[in-house]
């Protein structure tokens, strides 16, 4: 870049500058960027304005690039000086600069003045050019140029150095040979290189090995700028490429990731041009640029910014990058394959080229990579999120790639266990799999899918059975008859296994510790026994609220008087489980009580729970059913319950539903457990009355009509064709 310094002096006719018998002028320092070796920024300066005949200075201040300052004179010749604050003292890396003119008049304060100047080198360069092969000679070699009790190593990488001029300079050689032999610094002398140096004058030294391995001068290149050129571009290092993101010359990531990734141009003077080669293994650009065709900014720069959707800088640019993050967020895995894309440039500026090499220099690396691997993620399904025709996949979890890119295009699929490839199918609801009925398989398998050839892992899946209650047609039943042709009965088949229950042992608890001298009718009773069925088919539960029990009274002389305690004033019941009975103390103190246990395995969760039932309720009574689904902890998963104070004395269809919370997600059922109660009044406050009662007995195919009195009796539930409905 040409280094500027104009300083202006002149006044606008809209706007004097005079001040009384005073003038002046408006000092300005316009665009000045100085970079040489390692900078680009511009230069700060010290002005200086001093009058004819006057030591002291008229205005001293300080001026960076693009800033301006006004300078008030009065008549008179002025010497008007600009100086790098940076001066060198002996040898430095970087230069100075000056812009000076002497013996500007001003005679008119009216009058607006301009004063051009051209900024120059206040320092002067020296560069070493090392000969071929001393690679091979020594492991480490280097020139010291040496000034004003200062000094610095030039080697091969870094062969140039600024020197404060009209100082005495010498250059010496010194390394080490590959053996450990040290060389001390030997001076280098040349007719044509003087002891002192001019400011703007440039030394380029070519070294050759001499005789007995020294090394010598073989040339030396003089060039003087003058005040009135333009800094010539050779005092310009090439540009230089300086990678933001990248590790070495790559950048990896993965397919949906945003990462930086810039290649920053370090520009001593405008950019000239760019020179492109790709190879992209990513199917998405491979075809749009062609693998190793040369293309440059100067002719192509539409089409490669429409190919990869990137801004390049333009020629002419005095600062620039190539921002590929762009870039980067959209390159993609081939199908899952890893794909390595490489970007290798050439840039120009100073006449230039970036990849010129220097003899002994090792060639820039200027090919980038940018390695895009496929992302990674991972489904599961929670064993309670599996229900008879429906599946919930938990949201995926991603280890590598951008998440929130990811789950917007995930597709969630599945296919029987063991089909082929073809056979995936997409779900229905996103995460949620529904059947719209109960599918004949049960074994599934699941993944997430992002685009072909990128999946995640198969996860198993087995949907729950959905199973119905044994025995919940109420047909099997067996009973046994005890002292003076008394019955029990008990809701499984003879031989059969248990799966409902009564309370039949509790309220019929006397025969187990009573004589038949002691038993009597008013101290037993089975709350729960059977009826001919619904429709005429097979049978139906009857529960009854009864009143006898072990310990009750009775008188039966001129005045009939009886005595229920309250303990046995019960309703019927009929329940998934068993009953455990417990009796202590004597008939008419004891304290016997009896409790479900909740055992009844199962294995589904229902969404619901129908029957059929009949209700004659005594003095206004009210019927219950409860409904729980435990885990395998007998911790409660859902439950609900009804009740109705309505008589029915034809069958009448009644449900519980179990309402599920959306989102919820619940444990897989273990228990079930079921209670139909014929009064939810028992103890002192349940009403019942003393009757003859009629139950039936199955003999030989057929219902036979029995009969038991005193008996205590309320209310009457009749249950019938028990279902559980699953929609989820």
């Amino acid at each position: 870049m040409m280094l500027a310094c104009l300083l202006m002096v002149g006044c606008q006719e809209e706007e004097k500058w005079g001040i009384g018998d005073k003038t002046g002028f408006l000092v300005s320092l316009d665009d000045v960027s100085v970079e040489v070796t390692t900078r680009a920024a511009s230069e700060d300066f010290n002005l200086v304005v001093t009058k004819e005949g006057i030591t002291e200075p008229v205005k001293e201040t300080t001026l960076t690039a693009g800033s301006s300052t006004f300078v008030e004179v009065s008549e008179g010749i002025y010497d008007i000086k600009a100086t790098s604050k940076k001066e060198i003292k002996g040898v430095a890396w970087d230069p100075y600069y000056v812009a000076d003119t002497t013996e500007v008049e001003i005679t008119d304060k009216d009058t607006p003045k301009t004063i051009p100047l051209t900024a120059k080198y206040g320092c002067a360069l020296v560069s070493v050019t090392f000969p071929e092969g001393l690679n091979e000679i020594f492991k480490e070699y280097h020139v010291t140029v040496a000034a004003n009790s200062s000094s610095l190593k030039l080697t091969s990488s870094k062969n140039q150095a600024y020197v404060e001029p009209g100082t005495k300079v010498s250059l010496s050689f010194g390394g080490t040979k590959l053996n450990g032999d040290k060389v001390e610094n030997k001076p280098l002398k040349h007719d044509d290189l003087p002891e002192t140096f001019d400011a703007a004058d440039y030394y380029k030294i070519t070294l050759m090995m001499g005789d007995g391995l020294t090394m010598d001068i073989s040339k030396v290149e003089e060039k003087t700028v003058d005040i009135t050129e333009e800094i010539p571009l050779d005092w310009l290092p090439k540009p230089k490429v300086e990678a933001e993101g990248f590790t070495g010359n790559t950048l990896t990531f993965v397919e949906t990731e945003s990462k930086p990734a810039k290649l920053n141009l370090n520009l001593s003077h405008a950019l000239q041009d760019i020179k492109f080669k790709f190879n992209f293994e990513d199917e998405q650009f491979a075809e749009s640029l062609q693998a190793d065709k040369e293309y440059s900014l100067s002719t192509d720069k539409a089409a490669i910014e429409s190919a990869l959707g990137i801004t390049l800088p333009e020629v002419g640019a005095e600062t620039g990058s190539l921002d590929f993050s762009p870039l980067v967020a959209k390159l993609q895995t081939n199908a899952g394959t890893t794909t390595n894309n490489t970007v290798e440039i050439d840039v120009k500026a100073n006449n230039r080229w970036s990849s010129e090499v220097k003899e002994g220099d090792k060639a820039p690396n200027l090919k980038y990579t940018f390695t895009c691997n496929k992302p990674e993620f991972s489904v599961a399904v929670q064993e309670g999120n599996v229900w008879t025709k429906t599946f919930t996949i938990d949201e995926p979890t991603v280890t590598a790639g951008n998440a929130e890119v990811l789950k917007e295009k995930f597709v969630y699929q599945y296919r029987e266990k063991g089909a082929n490839d073809d056979a995936w199918q997409k779900c229905s609801n996103g995460l949620e799999q529904v059947f719209s009925t109960q599918p004949n398989k049960k074994e599934y398998e699941v993944r997430a899918y992002y685009r072909e050839g990128i999946v995640s892992e198969v996860v198993d899946v087995e949907l729950e059975s959905p199973e119905q209650l044994p025995n919940s047609n109420m047909d099997e039943w067996n009973y046994e008859i005890y002292t003076g042709d008394r019955f029990s009965f008990n809701p499984w088949a003879d031989n059969g296994t248990p799966f409902w229950d009564t309370n039949n042992d509790y309220t019929t608890r006397h025969k187990n510790n009573s004589s038949s001298v002691t038993m009597a009718n008013y101290n037993g009773f089975h709350a729960v026994s059977y009826v001919q069925g619904r429709g005429g088919n097979g049978l139906a539960a009857e529960l009854r609220s009864t009143a006898n029990g072990r310990g009750n009274t009775r008188v039966d002389f001129i005045i009939h008087t009886h005595n229920e305690l309250d303990i046995n004033k019960v309703a019927g019941k009929l329940f998934t489980g068993t009953a455990n009975v417990e009796m202590t103390g004597n008939d008419i103190n004891g304290d016997d009580t009896y409790t479900e246990e909740k055992n009844a395995s199962f294995n589904s969760r229902p969404t619901s729970l129908t029957f059929y039932y009949k209700y004659a309720p005594y003095n206004s009574d009210t019927w219950s059913v409860h409904i729980e689904l435990l885990d395998e902890n007998k911790n409660v998963i859902v439950q609900n319950d009804k009740t109705s104070s309505e008589a029915k004395s034809d069958w009448t269809q009644e449900s519980v539903s179990l309402d599920y919370v959306d989102g919820t997600t619940y444990a897989k059922c273990k228990y079930i457990y079921v209670i139909f109660k014929s009064t939810t009044n028992e103890g002192a406050n349940m009403p019942y009355r003393e009757i003859t009662q009629t139950f039936y007995v199955l003999e030989n195919g057929a219902l036979s009509s029995k009969t038991y009195e005193p008996a205590y009796v309320g209310s009457v539930l009749t249950i019938d064709d028990i279902e559980l409905i699953y929609d989820k």
